[in-house]
């Protein structure tokens, strides 16, 4: 080396040292900042991926019969817990995160290294939370989607004659007894049958002829002659009406149904279940509405709860109308007032006539549900050229029963369309549960759904995944996913 010369080379490599130091430290801190984040959103999607495969094992055949999407939480084997679904669902998981990549290792490196510690469901709804609502939800949708808003508008219309006419409310039945016992506390006038005897002159009330028929095998005279009624019976303590059911969290962050969605609700229903003028092959009750109306535990005590109804509300319209026709009100007057005992106790004349008018349309009634159950249709409110029986008719009410010779009406409603207005009068958690209990029914029919419970049947969970790297990085998601 020259006298005088400065050598730079040592410098410049401290200079180096540093420099790539401070570099190298940066490019770690990058690739570890990388990792981490690759990590985070590696456990995001794969639990995304596993919740998207879990809720793709709602029960196949309850969305094939009833249109609902739920996961059944036994899987067929019986048992509905929760724990079974977070199994499957922490499975999905494993294979979302720890799949081999069938690389050999001394080709590549697993930068992640990722490992599934521990998957928890947090919270979960089951389909009998709040009552039922969580189901009714479910229902309602399916059928806003089907028809749109404008499907309860002919059910509201009917809803407003009835309600216009107190169909429903009117107790007929009381009005009747209270009449019949004005009658029979009434002392009939007597006459002289021996020298020191008397008796009474009868009233011989043609009504009292017809009265003596109320109750009397009604379901044979309504149903046609060869008629089948089914008398399946079922174990009602089996089902969700009558059993102790699981709880989940309740709707937790959605709405529930609007007072509104009850018409809804009860379109479901018509369009998913049976009845006896529309019976369903895979039903186990042949008569699914007029269970849901009856409650009972079979079809034939069920039909004559529906077919009762039918007849006061009947009863009830055809009071309303005779009343209001002056020519049948005479007819009915006149007849009374040609009893030998009116004639000599007049005051007696207008409790007959009411109980004539009364008699006659409980006759009517009879036919008009004899025409129901046949699949014509019935008006609500009836007119004179609607009017089926005459006064004459009426004693005789059994004979003219024949529904094949139905009057010609364009107008009126159908059998089902009054089971839609008896739905209206029962209670909505008594109608969500015995809804319920027909599909457990139904369901259970099918292979492997033997045991199928409509609380072990869920449609939200949120769930928390634990996740941990061989680089010394854990991860922690909680998500949470509904069908609705």
């Amino acid at each position: 080396m020259r006298r005088g010369c400065v050598d730079n080379r040592g410098s410049i490599t401290v200079y180096l040292a540093l420099t790539l130091s401070v570099m190298l430290s940066l490019f770690l801190t990058l690739i570890e900042g990388a990792r981490t984040n690759a990590i985070r959103m590696q456990t995001e999607c794969a639990m995304d991926l596993s919740l998207y495969s879990v809720f793709g094992e709602y029960n196949r055949e309850l969305l094939e019969q009833y249109d609902l999407f739920f996961i059944d939480t036994s899987y067929g084997n019986g048992k509905c817990t929760v724990e079974n679904t977070a199994a499957h669902l922490k499975s999905y998981f494993k294979e979302n995160t720890e799949k081999d990549s069938g690389i050999s290792p001394y080709i590549t490196r697993d930068l992640l290294a990722m490992a599934v510690e521990d998957v928890q469901v947090n919270k979960f709804t089951l389909a009998t939370d709040e009552k039922g609502e969580v189901f009714k939800r479910q229902a309602v949708s399916y059928i806003k989607d089907k028809y749109g808003l404008s499907y309860v508008k002919e059910l509201e219309k009917y809803m407003e004659q009835a309600e216009d006419a107190n169909l429903l409310e009117r107790d007929i039945t009381t009005e009747r007894n209270a009449n019949q016992k004005a009658i029979d506390d009434t002392e009939l006038p007597k006459k002289q049958v021996g020298e020191d005897e008397w008796e009474e002159i009868p009233l011989d009330n043609p009504a009292d002829e017809v009265n003596a028929t109320r109750g009397k095998g009604v379901l044979a005279l309504v149903t046609e002659k060869d008629a089948v009624i089914s008398n399946e019976t079922v174990a009602k303590e089996n089902y969700i009406s009558s059993r102790k059911r699981s709880q989940g969290f309740g709707l937790l962050k959605r709405d529930g149904c609007s007072d509104s969605d009850s018409l809804f609700f009860q379109g479901y229903i018509m369009d998913k279940y049976g009845s006896y003028v529309n019976q369903l092959e895979k039903s186990r009750l042949k008569y699914q509405i007029e269970y849901i109306l009856g409650g009972k535990n079979n079809d034939t005590d069920n039909l004559k709860w529906v077919v009762n109804r039918l007849l006061l509300i009947r009863e009830t319209a055809n009071v309303v109308y005779l009343f209001s026709d002056k020519t049948k009100m005479a007819e009915a007057e006149a007849l009374a007032l040609t009893l030998s005992a009116v004639i000599q106790l007049p005051e007696l004349a207008e409790l007959v006539k009411v109980a004539i008018l009364f008699a006659w349309a409980y006759a009517e009634s009879v036919y008009d549900v004899k025409q129901l159950l046949a699949g014509n249709r019935v008006p609500l409110i009836k007119t004179d050229e609607t009017w089926h029986f005459g006064l004459e008719g009426m004693l005789s009410y059994e004979e003219g029963l024949d529904s094949s010779e139905q009057d010609s009406i364009s107008e009126g409603i159908s059998y089902e369309d009054y089971l839609m207005i008896l739905l209206t009068c029962i209670d909505e958690e008594t109608k969500i549960f015995r809804a319920m209990d027909l599909i457990e029914m139904d369901i259970r029919k099918t292979a492997g759904n033997e045991k199928f419970r409509m609380d072990g049947c869920v449609d939200y969970i949120e769930v928390t995944g634990s996740i941990s790297s061989q680089y010394g990085y854990d991860c922690q998601i909680t998500r949470d996913y509904c069908y609705f």
